[in-house]
């Protein structure tokens, strides 16, 4: 009898988890009206291959001719709170902040490239 007793509870939990075919249709427009105000949505991180006027936000095109020398060349942005330099392991946070320019410097010192984010 507890046997039974505790399959039957068994199947209802699992029952209780299993979607049912509304919860998986492909969701509609919004047709509720809403009278929350509408926020901005983060800005999106640029496209590779993009067009560089367009996602250049943070000035990198004016630092292309650094890529592949040293990091400590004269014309090289010192670090502060809108340029990062990041080397390997270094730990940075994934924020998106399109005005940043991040400097990409291998492990020998090298500039690799230039991002803005």
């Amino acid at each position: 009898m507890k046997n039974i007793l505790m399959t039957c509870i068994a199947g209802i939990a699992l029952m209780a988890c299993t979607p049912s075919p509304s919860d998986t249709a492909t969701p509609g427009p919004d047709t509720s009206a809403s009278t929350a105000p509408e926020t901005n949505p983060a800005p999106a991180p640029p496209v590779v291959g993009a067009d560089p006027a367009v996602t250049d936000t943070c000035g990198m095109a004016q630092y292309a001719a650094l890529i592949g020398k040293p990091a400590t060349d004269a014309g090289v942005p010192p670090e502060g709170p809108q340029v990062r330099h990041i080397r390997p392991d270094t730990q940075v946070t994934m924020d998106f902040r399109p005005d940043r320019l991040n400097i990409d410097i291998d492990a020998n010192g090298v500039i690799t490239g230039f991002r803005c984010t």
